[in-house]
């Protein structure tokens, strides 16, 4: 079996679904993780939220604008 904790205070923190028999041997196999701050993600999502000069109704016509059927 496999859990996820974190570290607090020193000490591992598991989920409250884990449950270990008292004396349990254990392997801890550590893999450190540094989340980007929410700022990189927010200019990162704002490269792809670019204004683009597409029709007004290019969510209604798609089907016309990318494979030439007939306007809706």
């Amino acid at each position: 079996m496999s859990y996820k904790g974190t570290i607090q205070n020193g000490q591992i923190k598991l989920p409250p679904d884990a449950v270990l028999p008292e004396g349990a041997s254990v392997v801890v196999d550590v893999e450190l993780r540094e989340e980007a701050p929410i700022a990189d993600f927010a200019q990162e999502l704002l490269k792809l939220s670019r204004p683009r000069d597409w029709p007004t109704d290019m969510a209604l016509n798609h089907d016309h604008y990318l494979h030439g059927l007939p306007k809706r």
